[in-house]
This record gives C-alpha cells, structure tokens and sequence, in this order.
C-alpha cells in the first residue's frame, strides 16, 4: 500500500510502498506519458517526468531506503493458514525516498497534460493507470493538510485541478530555480513561501519574468547550439533539511 507523508521540515515527502505498489506506480505514469513528443516542450516534459521514475525505479531496487513495518501476522493466523515461523516473519519490507515539494507538484501537472491527451481519444474512467496516478495525487496532497490551513489546502487543490501546460512555452530553468531555493530555505521560510512557489508552478504562463527568461533561453540555445534540457540555472545542495 503506498503511502506519503510530509517530512519534517517540509522540504517535500517521503514516498513508501512495497515491490508492487512502486513498480505500479511507475508502470503507470510511463504508460501516460511515452510516446513520442509532438514539439520540443513535450520532449523536456517528459524529461523532467522520467526524473522522478528514476527515483521509484531505484527505490523498490532497494537503491534509496526502506523500512520495515508490522503486518498484523499473529500465531492464530499462521496456525490457520498452517505457515510455519522461519517461512514466514511478521514484518514486510517497505520501500521509501524523499521527493521535493516543487518538483513533485510540477511532475502533477505535467502528468495531467499527458492524461488529457489520452483522454481525448479514449474516455475510460475504468483506466488502471490514470486511477492509479489519482489516487498518488490524493496521498501527496493530504500529506500537506497539517501544513496548510483549510482555505490554503483548498487553494491547493483548485489549483491543480485547473492547472494546465501549454508546451509551446514550457522552459524547465524557470521550474529548476524554484526547486533550488526551496531547497535552501530553512522550514519557516517554506511554510511562509509555499502558496507563492505553487502559484509560480501553477499558473507560470501568467508571469513577465517567465516568458523573459523563455526568449533569454532560446537565444542562448541558439548562440551554444544545445537544448534547454542541456542548460541548466544551478545545482542543488548536496544537503537537505528534509
């Protein structure tokens, strides 16, 4: 069973599940988003998306942490279902990572482009894959509740519900620089922030600085004859007060 939790100092959340639940996870968010792109925008969206399936790859590989937590497994069931004490133990193994708050929210929207384009063709509520990313958005975005006050979660959610990409205009350095200093700040400087990063998320399009940084991209990708996923504004800290 997959579960989210925000960390403590709500640089972003962890993110648990078993074996299946993470490689699920994973399945479907490839699933909506492969394809090949229609123009260059695509292309760094689905970029920046295959960033975060890294991350659940190389946690159900056993590749970034894990806990263990009980199962409820009790004597009276093992002598009901005859198994036997070393064939068996009363823990499961639960993989986990950390996840920035920024990026986890962009890689929401970005999914919801790809999940409208499918949708377009076939309208299936039944669809597996796009139930399984709805239910992921619904953990991450309660594992904010003790974080935000009621008006502010709502705002959240009506946010994401209404966000929409348009790839014609889709810098990822403008995404990145957030990310960054997120990153750096300490908890009361991300608590205060958190409703003006997500609107810069959110609504990017609506911003002058935004659309200045896309032309200033373009013309240096121009003059160093590179992408703009070759460009990059910073690194990120090697350390995180998660």
């Amino acid at each position: 069973m997959l579960k989210v939790e925000l960390t403590e100092n709500y640089a972003g959340v962890t993110i648990y599940g078993d074996y299946n639940d993470l490689d699920f996870l994973y399945d479907s968010i490839n699933y909506l988003i492969h394809g090949d792109p229609t123009s260059d925008g695509e292309y760094t969206m689905q970029n920046h998306l295959y960033g975060f399936l890294y991350d659940v790859r190389h946690a159900y590989q056993g590749q970034r942490g894990a806990v263990l937590i009980d199962n409820d497994l009790n004597d009276n069931t093992r002598e009901w279902f005859k198994f036997k004490k070393k064939d068996i133990t009363d823990k499961n193994i639960c993989f986990c990572f950390n996840y920035l708050l920024p990026d986890l929210f962009l890689d929401m929207v970005l999914i919801k482009y790809f999940i409208r384009k499918i949708d377009k063709k076939v309208n299936d509520i039944y669809n597996p894959y796009i139930n399984m990313v709805n239910y992921f958005y619904s953990l991450v975005l309660h594992s904010l509740e003790n974080m935000l006050t009621e008006i502010k979660f709502n705002k959240i959610k009506k946010g994401l519900l209404e966000s929409v990409v348009a790839d014609s205009i889709f810098i990822p350095q403008w995404f990145q620089i957030i990310s960054i200093d997120y990153s750096k700040m300490n908890k009361k400087q991300r608590e205060k922030e958190f409703m003006h990063i997500m609107d810069a998320i959110y609504n990017y399009g609506d911003y002058e600085d935004y659309l200045k940084m896309k032309i200033d991209m373009e013309k240096l990708c121009k003059e160093k004859n590179c992408s703009l996923d070759d460009l990059h504004y910073d690194n990120y800290p090697e350390e995180i007060e998660w």
